[in-house]
Parts: structure tokens; C-alpha cells; sequence
């Protein structure tokens, strides 16, 4: 990737997680990523649009593998959907809590009125549900199951960040992950009882 476009994609995505999609300029965005005015529609020849498309798709694509690591990490995947909450926690605790899911914060902010970013943040949650559904299939359970309960892991975990920013708190996410921690565990020891018999 080029150096520059990294840059202004890295960028957008910091201010899209503080900011949002409407609160963020292009001249500001070019300034913060240390990059030439016109280097923004030479990369981006769209405007701001295809812009805050790719900045999704970047942020979709490194999150997803933040997550395939956290499952990878950990043999137990309610370990893993434990140590994502306790991450967000840690991220919106050290930011004073400014940094929030950047693809959340466009979907809240333009998605119901621009096509051509509901695509692509569609995409992005439909991929960290794929991803999810990955690491809790590896701890046994079919795939339909999986991807109902990655569902329901990225729900909580999305609605509690947004609770945890307007509060100024980490509680509401400590709330969601010890809910949703044992139903994972509970699903998880559920299947294993039922393959042995």
C-alpha cells in the first residue's frame, strides 16, 4: 500500500473513532496525516464518500484480524469474547473515552442516508460476525449456532461501547461481558456435553 494512502486511511480512522463521519473535513484529515491536499482526490477521486468507504474497509479488515488474534490467542473462546471486552474497556478508558468503533460511528451518523457508506459498513459487521463465529466454531459449535451467537457477542459488545461513551464509564461494558461471557461459556460446555454422548 502506498505510504501516503496508508496515512490517510490510518488517519481517517482515528478521527472517524473520535469524531465521527460528519465531524470529520478532508483538510483536516490531509493536515493530520501529514499529506498533500492533493494527494486526497489522487487517492480518493470520489470525495469524501469513497473515502469513508475505504476508511471502512481498512478499519473492518484490521479489526477482524485484532479478533482472529484474540481467538487465537486464547484455547477457550469465552476467554477471547472476555478479553475483547476488557480491551474496548481499556481503549475508551485511556481516551476519555473518545474512542469509540469507527465503523458505529458512520453507521450512526450517515448510513440510513447515504447508500455508499451502508454498504460498506454492513460489510465490515457482517465480517467481525464471521470472524467471531470462527473462533467460537473452533470451540465446537456449528456454524448456524456460531454465527447466532457472534451475532449476539458483537451486539452487546457495539451497544456497550456506545452506553460506555455517553456514560463516561467502563461499567456498562463490564456489565454486557459478564452476560455475555457465561452465555458464550454455557453454549460452548452445552455442545461438549451433547458430543459426548
Amino acid at each position: 500500500m502506498n505510504d501516503t494512502r496508508e496515512r490517510l486511511l490510518i488517519t481517517g480512522e482515528r478521527l472517524f473513532r473520535t469524531q465521527g463521519y460528519s465531524g470529520t473535513g478532508l483538510k483536516q484529515l490531509a493536515q493530520e496525516a501529514e499529506a498533500p491536499w492533493s494527494s486526497m482526490y489522487h487517492f480518493f477521486p470520489g470525495g469524501k464518500q469513497q473515502l469513508g468507504a475505504e476508511v471502512i474497509r481498512f478499519a473492518a479488515e484490521r479489526y477482524a484480524a485484532l479478533i482472529a488474534k484474540a481467538f487465537a490467542a486464547y484455547p477457550d473462546p469465552a476467554d477471547a469474547v472476555a478479553a475483547a471486552f476488557k480491551a474496548e474497556a481499556k481503549i475508551l478508558a485511556e481516551s476519555n473515552f473518545r474512542n469509540g468503533c469507527p465503523v458505529a460511528a458512520v453507521t450512526l451518523d450517515v448510513a440510513s442516508t447515504v447508500e455508499e457508506l451502508r454498504e460498506p459498513c454492513a460489510e465490515a459487521f457482517g465480517l467481525w460476525i464471521t470472524t467471531i463465529a470462527q473462533g467460537l466454531a473452533a470451540g465446537g459449535l456449528p456454524a448456524k449456532d456460531a454465527r447466532e451467537l457472534a451475532s449476539h457477542v458483537l451486539s452487546s459488545l457495539e451497544g456497550a461501547i456506545l452506553l460506555s461513551r455517553a456514560e463516561k464509564s467502563v461499567a456498562p461494558l463490564e456489565r454486557a461481558s459478564a452476560f455475555v461471557v457465561p452465555a458464550v461459556r454455557a453454549r460452548l460446555q452445552a455442545r461438549g456435553r451433547n458430543n459426548r454422548r
